[in-house]
């Protein structure tokens, strides 16, 4: 059992005066998670390349599994299953294993010459300078030494995710079409949902029985195993001749008993809701008066010999997010069932809307955030930047096509390049591997500095 305490050093610059605080913490599921699950088998090395090596991503688990901090300004949830940082929790400072050579406000450095293993375990040392990590802390939380890099992204750059693994192999449409089509996974029936556009004048909707959490006698890893998919051919001619272009649209789940299929035409936002239940639709044309949508998406024609969606929007917690057509500042958030509950977001930079080769997913759902190719934005509207670094170019989620699936702090997504089809195998690297509530919140201020000792040790 593995067992956590932090203490934290405030020194006052002008007087030398120190305040100490003790907490100890709860070591929550992210880290056993992310040693136990195997989704699709892809915690073993069948690739056909070697993509990330573990020794030195995973292995030694102190140093790299738990070698980054972060430090919330409100307590966290004390719930060992909740392990992607809330967003609408402001991050107040964040470090990782090494010494931080920017100079990003929010991050620190690991003290290399304090930290070190010990009898039985690690302790770890981070440095705060007067002029980082500065404001109200209430709770820490250890994470993957990338997470402690950027969080969702600074001035600096960003690194949420690590491609741990992905299958590679030449596939047909009849394949590809079902996974790449992707919009949802449940897990208590092992059933993956699929949405794709045939023609102008219908969908399909694919059932799969795919199991991703244990692996069959007969289950091959590569491509689609023996179950027959369930397939219902809905019409959507009202839908797509309202369109502009019919294939550059987008389906989704919208997560309360519908999925949801949005399109643009000039200034109009195009609905269609889909019932679960019985597959009946109705059709909206939303008039967003001076308001102009870029594509929501696009999907390969039937007519093409491979398989490609890109998403230029997403939906989360009941709102789409979607990219301006005239101005490349600016991102909008309209309620999926109340058009006249629209936001604008004007970023002040162009966040780009082209992919780099391989690149299909414009904006994604990452735990409790949305991300774009130069910024994440937060539950609460509060955007994370990467701007200011021409070194970082914003590079995407690569090859991923469909929804994710979620399991612990892995994250299971398909994808492919032109007539090649990937399975692959994300780790969600800012994830909460302990949670420390500080018994009362503390104030870093720009006339202290910051010591922050933690030793996380096995017991029995």
């Amino acid at each position: 059992m593995l067992k956590g305490k932090s203490v934290i050093e405030l020194t006052d610059v002008r007087t030398n005066t120190k305040e100490i605080y003790e907490d100890e913490n709860l070591i929550t599921n992210a880290v056993p998670d992310l040693l136990r699950l195997n989704p699709s088998g892809l915690m073993y090395p069948v690739g056909e390349e070697l993509v990330t090596k573990f020794h030195e991503e995973i292995f030694p688990i102190a140093n790299k599994c738990y070698g980054g901090i972060l430090l919330f300004e409100n307590p966290l949830d004390e719930d060992p299953k909740k392990i992607y940082p809330p967003s609408d929790n402001k991050i107040i400072g964040y470090a990782s294993n090494d010494v931080n050579s920017t100079d990003a406000s929010k991050r620190g450095s690991a003290n290399l010459t304090e930290s070190s293993p010990i009898d039985n375990g690690y302790k770890f040392v981070w440095d705060f300078s007067t002029s980082q990590g500065n404001g109200r802390i209430s709770s820490l939380a250890l994470t993957h030494y990338r997470g402690g890099k950027f969080y969702y992204g600074d001035e600096n750059g960003r690194d949420p995710f690590l491609l741990l693994n992905r299958t590679k192999m030449s596939s047909d449409r009849n394949i590809t079409d079902i996974y790449q089509g992707c919009v949802e996974y449940d897990l208590e029936s092992n059933t993956l949902v699929s949405i794709w556009p045939k023609n102008n004048k219908s969908i399909d909707i694919v059932k799969l029985k795919e199991s991703i959490t244990s692996i069959g006698l007969n289950d091959p890893i590569l491509t689609k195993g023996f179950n027959k998919e369930d397939k219902t051919v809905v019409d959507a001619t009202e839908f797509f001749n309202k369109c502009s272009t019919w294939y550059e649209s987008c389906f989704y789940d919208g997560k309360n008993g519908y999925w949801y299929g949005f399109a643009v035409n000039r200034s109009n936002l195009i609905r269609m809701k889909i019932s679960k239940i019985d597959y009946s639709t109705t059709v909206d044309n939303w008039s967003l008066n001076n308001v102009r949508l870029y594509k929501t998406g696009e999907y390969k024609t039937q007519s093409s010999s491979y398989c490609e969606r890109k998403t230029f929007s997403c939906i989360k917690d009941g709102y789409l997010y979607a990219l301006d057509y005239n101005n490349s500042n600016f991102l909008y958030k309209i309620n999926i069932e109340n058009p006249v509950d629209i936001n604008k977001f004007d970023l002040g930079y162009d966040i780009i809307r082209v992919f780099y080769s391989g690149e299909y997913s414009y904006l994604t759902n990452w735990g409790d955030f949305v991300l774009g190719y130069k910024f994440a934005i937060s539950k609460n509207d509060q955007i994370f930047s990467n701007k200011d670094n021409s070194n970082y170019q914003g590079r995407g989620l690569q090859n991923l096509m469909s929804a994710t699936v979620n399991l612990g702090p892995l994250i299971l997504g398909y994808g492919g390049y032109e007539d090649t089809f990937y399975k692959l195998l994300f780790l969600h690297t800012p994830y909460l591997g302990t949670i420390n509530n500080l018994s009362s919140p503390i104030l870093k201020t720009a006339d202290k500095t910051m010591k922050i000792t933690y030793t996380l040790t096995e017991e029995e």
